[in-house]
């Protein structure tokens, strides 16, 4: 055998005893377990915390009633749920929460209807910067209307007769221009959270953000032309029909100041439905609630304080009188029996 081959077969018989040792310890040593569920590093939760939870089922677009809830300790993040009843007392649910299932605020109803109080409606009215105290108001104030109104009747007359006087008292902004207060909270809670950048004192940037926070305009620079106030259903008609026939302004008021015009005290404008005759008190009782005191309407004379307005009542229907019934007539034959005339009898 030639020495080159002899030489190769030796090598590869080395190489050979080489990876049979290497794979016989292989197999000698113990294979190492994979880690199981319970040797897995432990992910960090959320720390328990207090948050409000439905025992009950929860229906969509029913205000929520403190007896369906019920606090309880979950792992939630900051920020998320409830940590007092009282803050989810009256909310209205967009969609049904099923019974313990925790209250959050995306499954409530957001905007300015749930702003709103039983009996109060939301109407905008034309505003500009005369009528909105120089576009110094913000949603959320208090605010009373007075109205500059034409004498409907000066036309025919004449000769002009205009009034301004208080309309509605204490109303609250519900929205102004494109700001309104749902939007404002939302800003507010995520100032609490976020660092505002204050400008420079004295810099044109503190000059410009003084501007914009003062000028009733959004950030594309409109101005507001519009305001959202929370009215009485009764008092709805009146508003509108001043707006449509005169002009408004906007008074701002303290908040604290809870003083009101007594309208008790004056002539009540006629509405232009009048109650049906024949009802009784009971039901005539009913007219006077908000409801139906919106449906009765409000005429421009009556706004302007017409005297010559229909009442705001109408009187009793007059009592009829009770005939009593007389016995009908009859004309029929006389018989006469015999000769005593004082028994006649008469026949149909």
């Amino acid at each position: 055998m030639p020495k080159a081959i002899r030489i190769t077969a030796i090598i590869l018989l080395a190489l050979g005893l080489l990876m049979g040792v290497l794979a016989i310890s292989g197999l000698g040593r113990r294979a190492e377990p994979l880690p199981t569920a319970s040797q897995a590093p432990a992910v960090t939760g959320q720390a328990k915390r207090a948050v409000v939870i439905a025992t009950a089922a929860l229906p969509a677009g029913q205000p929520i009633v403190a007896s369906d809830l019920s606090n309880a300790d979950l792992a939630v993040g900051p920020g998320e749920g409830f940590s007092n009843i009282s803050d989810v007392v009256g909310r209205v649910p967009a969609h049904t929460i099923a019974a313990g299932a925790m209250v959050s605020p995306a499954q409530l109803l957001q905007g300015i209807a749930a702003g709103l109080q039983p009996g109060e409606r939301a109407l905008a009215v034309p505003i500009d910067e005369l009528a909105g105290v120089s576009n110094r108001v913000q949603p959320g104030d208090f605010v009373d209307v007075f109205m500059s109104l034409q004498d409907p009747d000066s036309a025919s007359s004449g000769r002009a007769n205009p009034q301004a006087r208080l309309l509605l008292s204490r109303l609250r902004v519900l929205g102004y221009g494109e700001n309104d207060v749902a939007r404002q909270a939302a800003n507010s809670n995520t100032q609490d959270t976020e660092t505002t950048v204050q400008p420079a004192p004295g810099s044109r940037a503190e000059t410009i953000a003084a501007r914009d926070s003062g000028s009733g305009a959004n950030a594309n620079g409109v101005q507001a032309r519009s305001a959202i106030l929370a009215v009485p259903v009764q008092d709805a008609g009146r508003l509108l029909l001043a707006a449509h026939s005169g002009k408004l302004f906007l008074a701002l008021r303290n908040p604290g100041d809870t003083a009101l015009a007594d309208s008790a005290l004056f002539v009540a404008p006629a509405p232009v439905l009048a109650l049906r005759r024949g009802l009784d008190a009971d039901v005539s009782e009913a007219a006077t609630r908000p409801e139906n005191q919106a449906y009765a309407g409000i005429s421009l004379s009556a706004l302007a304080g017409d005297n010559n307005a229909r009442p705001t009542t109408t009187s009793p229907p007059p009592p009829t009188r009770s005939r009593a019934v007389r016995p009908a007539t009859r004309q029929g034959i006389e018989i006469i029996r015999g000769n005593t005339p004082s028994n006649r009898l008469s026949s149909p």
